[in-house]
């Protein structure tokens, strides 16, 4: 993931500026778990409405 952020980001452009102070601050890691167990949450929610 590293990779493809620095391939698509340009140094000194807002998404870097964004995510460099999402890094500082720990919030990274908070928002990666919270798309985590969106997804989770998702898949659970389509095997129990894909039952009928």
């Amino acid at each position: 993931m590293a990779t493809l952020r620095e391939r698509v980001t340009s140094k000194g452009g807002t998404t870097y500026a964004a995510l460099t102070a999402m890094e500082s601050s720990g919030i990274g890691d908070a928002f990666v778990r919270a798309m985590q167990a969106a997804a989770a949450r998702g898949k659970e929610m389509g095997e129990e409405f894909g039952k009928d």
